[in-house]
């Protein structure tokens, strides 16, 4: 049966995620900040009776305002998973295409289909790997705050695709963490988290001004923030496609485990 889930549901639904953490990291970190009554995030689920009348969630949905995520058990229900996106009101933009039981959510869309499919490296940093990297000279290393928003905001300006408004960077500043570089009262580079939970946080938002690559900065950058995030336990996680980016992070001593499929969908 598919249906909207509700807070009742919330220990269920961190169990069945929990069997592939890493790539149902955004859903659980939605699950635990946001909760279930927010207008712009939903959750949507599959659940089916056993024979002894027990109930068993085997697929979870959720919608944080046009991005959908989606992960469950073989045996799922996918078709009517895909009904869900077909018939909502909101309408679909991005897909985190790592289902988990099955190849791909795509063939279960009627309405949409891939504009865009770009398939990343996935990576985690343990704490016994991991490699810090010295800030350069010249340079100050540290936490972003509110009073950052502005020049963030300048920053993130010249980032093409990962460009940011003033809204989307208070929410790291405010809801989870972001660390950046600057010289001479200019930022440089930042790197932030998009999505923690307890025990795993999702490493995003990592930009150098083109002016000023070639210095170390994303590695000094990414080397602070994951040194907070393994202080306080939570094992770094992130994804790439540029093959500098792979270099960087490489370097900290993260390691691949695995490949993260995200999808821009268009209306047929």
């Amino acid at each position: 049966m598919i249906r909207r889930l509700t807070t009742t549901d919330r220990t269920a639904a961190l169990t069945l995620l929990a069997a592939a953490p890493q790539f149902n990291l955004y859903v659980m970190g939605n699950l635990e900040t946001l909760g279930f009554d927010q207008p712009f995030c939903e959750f949507w689920g599959d659940e089916v009776v056993a024979a002894d009348g027990t109930p068993r969630l085997r697929a979870v949905l959720n919608r944080y305002m046009s991005g959908w995520v989606v992960y469950g058990t073989p045996d799922t229900d996918w078709a009517g998973l895909g009904r869900v996106l077909d018939t909502h009101a909101t309408g679909v933009i991005r897909l985190q295409d790592n289902p988990g039981g099955v190849a791909s959510f795509l063939p279960y869309l009627q309405k949409y289909q891939s504009s865009q499919l770009i398939i990343e490296e996935l990576m985690e940093l343990s704490s016994e790997n991991f490699r810090p990297a010295a800030p350069p000279g010249q340079v100050i290393i540290r936490r972003g705050t509110l009073a950052d928003v502005a020049a963030l905001t300048d920053l993130y300006h010249e980032a093409g695709e990962m460009r940011r408004t003033s809204a989307t960077i208070v929410r790291p500043l405010q809801d989870t963490r972001l660390w950046l570089a600057e010289a001479a009262g200019t930022v440089l580079a930042a790197a932030l988290t998009n999505a923690e939970t307890g025990g795993m946080a999702m490493i995003g938002g990592v930009f150098t001004r083109p002016t000023a690559r070639g210095r170390g900065l994303s590695q000094a950058i990414c080397s602070a923030l994951c040194a907070e995030l393994l202080a306080v336990g939570k094992q770094p996680v992130l994804y790439w496609i540029n093959p500098a980016a792979g270099t960087v992070y490489r370097k900290l001593g993260f390691r691949q485990i695995g490949s993260w499929r995200a999808v821009r969908l268009q209306a047929i």
